[in-house]
């Protein structure tokens, strides 16, 4: 990959990490669900000739749990200093 591409990858995944917080609001969840969601598309789009076997997945794992722990941080931070404004107000009638 070039410089481009990792740039791509890491900014990719700090807006993932921010669309499930904002959307979810939970950090926990965001963590996890969001891990999944970027090894898929880690897996799919950023390795070349990836084969969707375990024996492939395992080394790979590593340099995306990287890039993800890296964005969240990035993501969490950007989340504190602008939190959600948007204050939905449910009613049961």
């Amino acid at each position: 990959m070039t410089d481009f591409d990792t740039l791509l990858t890491y900014f990719g995944a700090v807006i993932l990490v921010l669309t499930f917080l904002y959307g979810i609001k939970e950090y926990l969840v965001t963590l996890f669900a969001g891990f999944l969601a970027f090894c898929v598309f880690y897996f799919a789009f950023a390795v070349p000739d990836f084969e969707w076997t375990f024996s492939s997945m395992l080394p790979i794992t590593k340099d995306a749990g990287i890039i993800y722990g890296i964005s969240y941080i990035i993501g969490a931070i950007i989340y504190k200093i602008l939190p959600s404004k948007k204050k939905f107000k449910t009613s049961v009638q």
